[in-house]
């Protein structure tokens, strides 16, 4: 298990405030454990949800899911 930072994204914009940080085995598990849904990771700009990162040094940068 690693360990991922879920920042969530309420009204257009980043909120730092309601970041998460959760155990998951990969950025999709830690995406469904803070919203409850199945998120892709492909989508519109604007029905952005939330970005994923893995928090350690030498961490691949940030995915972002997108709601169905």
């Amino acid at each position: 298990m690693e360990m991922y930072e879920v920042q969530l994204r309420p009204h257009r914009h980043w909120d730092r405030l309601h970041a998460r940080i959760v155990a998951a085995r990969d950025e999709e598990e830690a995406a469904y454990k803070v919203t409850g849904e199945r998120l892709r990771k492909d989508g519109d700009r604007r029905k952005v949800r939330l970005w994923v990162a893995r928090l350690g040094n030498g961490s691949p940068p940030p995915t972002v899911f997108y709601a169905p």
